[in-house]
């Protein structure tokens, strides 16, 4: 997913466009499409996924790691 992100030509838009491709590939392989409901900007929260997606970008994956990992559902 940081490769992703890095590798995207346009700042905005960035998120949904690799969490688009990201489910495309998670499906192919045989899971559902990812959950990132929890680590969206909501009334009450902080942005999780552009924090980790600042992150990937500054060479730290850990948190797109636990994101990843947490929204991850094999397919039946």
């Amino acid at each position: 997913m940081g490769e992703l992100i890095a590798l995207h030509p346009f700042f905005e838009l960035n998120g949904r466009i690799t969490r688009l491709f990201f489910d495309m590939i998670a499906t192919y392989n045989g899971f559902e499409y990812l959950d990132y409901q929890d680590t969206l900007k909501t009334e009450d929260s902080d942005n999780d996924f552009i924090k980790a997606s600042i992150d990937c970008i500054s060479g730290s994956d850990d948190k797109m790691y636990k994101i990843i990992l947490n929204g991850l559902e094999k397919s039946e």
